[in-house]
């Protein structure tokens, strides 16, 4: 096992004598044995980054280390990396075995080895009775599994996926994602997994890496990418349903702070706690973030009031979600699978205040993360 250090990392690509910056800047730590994401939009830079990694691309500056080792003018066969490709990316005129042993045989492994490391993979992925067969004759699934056979086998201190369940439908794409979470905690590998789906980030990765534009966004935990995004690109992306997102002005009436929607002229509370660093910091444009999973239909302590009129409901099984209109635009909440509304029904919504997230609309800062760390920090203190 290996980490995975990138410091200053950039790539640049000249398309038509222009040159087009893929990666920008770019420092990252993978921890040894850890699970990496890097997620983002298509066009953001994340498989250039892996390409980067393994060797396929060369940096245009910066370096990049595999343990303590700087890797920048080494060969992918020398960096004991792995990588398995979105496309599969097996040889159709071989079987799966020879598929399999093909980076072994290449090395001049001795046979009773390669005997030995097929046989691992072959019972860590369920895959005896595709071995021999031809590449044509496989599912997307089973292909997925041999292309993941045939860069465990190389025993790696670093495997890399580049969008391997982009090609599966939901079944399979669910039940390999399963495997390959199992497959992590099997072998504690440091594995970095490359996507644009970011419930396939949430479901595996210890912590995830948000790209977007060439440049890296936040590092954190999936719970830290919710509950805590640096600013607004960060708090779309992650969360499904996605955020509400309500464009505001922060007003003073009778000396209490409100935020005021821009569309309707509708009026909300502005947490007490933030009033004050609001207005120290000149921040009248505001964008009002509330996730769907945080609204709630009963009324309690800390809880923000809004009143709004059902738009669409719609019946999921383990769980319903209803749009309503409030303040003259659309608010998706996440409610229990036992409640039920009619649309054009009048709804009382109930949101903690603590789980607002406010963001600078000139900036796309999010004011609300900063403000909930200097208070953690400060309660330290």
């Amino acid at each position: 096992m290996a980490s995975v250090t990138l410091n200053n990392v950039h790539k640049t690509y000249t398309s038509r004598k222009e040159e087009v910056k893929a990666v920008r800047d770019l420092s990252l730590e993978v921890r040894d044995g850890e699970f990496m994401c890097l997620l983002g939009p298509s066009g953001c830079g994340k498989t250039s980054t892996m390409r980067m990694i393994v060797g396929l691309e060369d940096v245009t500056s910066g370096d990049i280390y595999i343990g303590d080792r700087m890797v920048n003018n080494l060969s992918p066969q020398d960096r004991n990396v792995a990588m398995s490709f979105e496309t599969y990316a097996l040889y159709t005129h071989l079987s799966v075995r020879e598929n399999i042993l093909f980076p072994l045989r290449a090395k001049g492994v001795p046979a009773a080895e390669q005997a030995t490391r097929l046989r691992r993979v072959v019972d860590m992925l369920d895959i005896e009775d595709l071995l021999n067969r031809g590449p044509t004759q496989l599912s997307g699934g089973q292909q997925q599994r041999v292309s993941l056979a045939r860069a465990l086998i190389r025993d790696p201190s670093v495997f890399l996926l580049d969008e391997p369940l982009s090609h599966l439908d939901v079944t399979l794409r669910t039940a390999t994602r399963a495997r390959i979470k199992h497959l992590h905690a099997e072998l504690r590998t440091t594995f970095i997994y490359v996507t644009h789906d970011q419930l396939e980030a949430i479901s595996l990765a210890d912590r995830i890496a948000v790209m977007n534009f060439a440049e890296l966004q936040q590092v954190g935990t999936r719970e830290e990418l919710l509950d805590y995004p640096v600013n607004l690109f960060v708090a779309d992306f992650i969360g499904e349903p996605a955020i509400n997102l309500f464009e505001c002005e922060a007003v003073t009436n009778g000396g209490t702070m409100a935020l005021r929607f821009k569309e309707s002229g509708y009026e909300l509370p502005v947490p007490e706690i933030w009033r004050q660093r609001i207005v120290e910091g000149g921040h009248r444009d505001l964008i009002l973030g509330i996730r769907p999973h945080d609204v709630q239909l009963t009324n309690g302590k800390g809880l923000t009031k809004l009143e709004g009129v059902v738009d669409v409901f719609e019946f999921l099984g383990e769980e319903n979600h209803v749009t309503c209109t409030v303040g003259g635009k659309w608010l998706t909440a996440v409610i229990s699978a036992a409640r039920f509304c009619d649309v054009g029904d009048g709804i009382d919504l109930y949101v903690p205040q603590e789980r607002f997230h406010l963001f600078d609309a000139e900036t796309e800062e999010c004011l609300s993360t900063r403000f909930k760390i200097a208070d953690q920090h400060a309660a330290k203190a």
